[in-house]
């Protein structure tokens, strides 16, 4: 798989992130940039979603998390849709908040 495919598929759920990884070249900084990204934004998005049910079950602050939780998972998604334009455009451009964390080496 070419460089350029792995980054953008690796930003598409946890599904893309394994595909990317495993048929795409982790070796190459390229593809690693982009699958580190997509690796922090598909950890926030797992926990956003498990905290929020949590808060679900919470009758006085079922209403006040869904607003907070899905106004995170719309800022994951904008940054996602980022990543997915800076892997198309051959960037390695970090994402604002999170593209400083490095999680793979």
């Amino acid at each position: 798989m070419k460089a350029r495919t792995a980054g953008i598929i690796s930003y598409i759920t946890w599904v893309g992130w394994i595909i990317a990884l495993i048929a795409g070249e982790p070796d190459d900084e390229f593809v690693k940039h982009h699958l580190n990204q997509a690796l922090i934004l598909n950890i926030c998005a797992t926990v956003c979603s498990a905290v929020s049910g949590v808060f679900a079950l919470i009758p006085i602050i079922r209403i006040l998390g869904a607003v907070v939780f899905g106004l995170i998972g719309l800022v994951i998604f904008i940054m996602a849709v980022a990543g997915i334009i800076s892997a198309a455009n051959n960037s390695t451009q970090p994402l604002p908040v999170v593209g400083d964390i490095k999680l793979m080496k």
